[in-house]
């Protein structure tokens, strides 16, 4: 009796790293296992930080802005009788402190005024030269309390009145001094801009990451294995198999040694 032993010497698949043989018919065929490369970690490019937002006009202390820009105090700066002499009292320096404050906190303010106004008692003339002396004390004030923007003063004696002067009390609201926003960042204060200065609108950001899959140069040649199939038994051609990953040939021997067996 004839026992065949097949011997089979594969001379690269200890090197290559074959991951099975196929066998059939008398025909070993390697198949190679292709090692798989994982791809590189993507890079997240974080996106750029959000703008500031816009500045917002604010009033300070107590007053209120006006749609006309007009800074509305509850009370009014005191001045000595028929003079233009600021009164050393709390409600005037909580006024004019505040004036500082609201123009060093709103810098979009470039151009401030002030307004001197008086009731309709004695000439017209003098309370024209008196409104004016005030509104320039109140100017004065403020630019020797550090006060940059440019400040201006208007005097408009008794042509502007509140309302009627035909009370004490009606006379009093006349004689005042009044607070008004002229410029915004260098244009003129509207009633819209100021509307707007006050609620500017959102920023909108947006926060999408940017994903980067870095490429890798990786020349890949054309696969081929190059091992003939016979037909087996089958009127049909068995085509060659391709692999994604270049392979060399690797020349299997396949030898069949006959021994008598005794």
């Amino acid at each position: 009796m004839i026992r065949n032993h097949v011997v089979v010497a594969i001379t690269a698949a200890a090197v290559l790293g074959f991951s099975g043989l196929v066998s059939g018919c008398g025909h070993t065929e390697v198949v190679a296992a292709v090692p798989v490369v994982p791809p590189p970690p993507p890079v997240v490019v974080a996106p750029p930080p959000p703008p500031p937002p816009a500045p917002r006009l604010t009033a300070a202390c107590d007053s209120e802005i006006r749609p006309q820009g007009h800074v509305k105090f509850p009370h009014e700066v005191e001045f000595d009788e028929g003079k233009a002499t600021i009164k050393s009292s709390p409600t005037s320096g909580a006024i004019l402190q505040c004036l500082v404050d609201f123009l060093a906190n709103n810098k979009m303010v470039t151009k401030f005024r002030i307004e001197g106004h008086t009731d309709n008692v004695g000439d017209a003339a003098m309370n024209q030269t008196l409104s004016q002396a005030r509104a320039d004390a109140v100017m004065n004030w403020l630019t020797s309390h550090g006060v940059t923007t440019p400040v201006w003063g208007k005097g408009y004696g008794p042509t502007r009145p509140l309302v009627p002067n035909d009370t004490p009390e009606h006379k009093a609201q006349n004689r005042r001094v009044e607070f008004h926003i002229d410029e915004l960042n260098g244009a003129k204060a509207t009633k819209e801009a100021i509307a707007i200065a006050m609620n500017p609108p959102a920023t909108v950001v947006t926060t999408t990451a940017v994903v980067a899959t870095p490429g890798v140069a990786v020349a890949v040649p054309t696969v081929g294995v190059g091992v003939a199939v016979p037909t087996v038994g089958v009127g049909v051609a068995v085509p060659t198999v391709g692999v994604g990953v270049a392979v060399p040939t690797t020349t299997v021997g396949v030898g069949v040694v006959g021994v008598k067996k005794k």
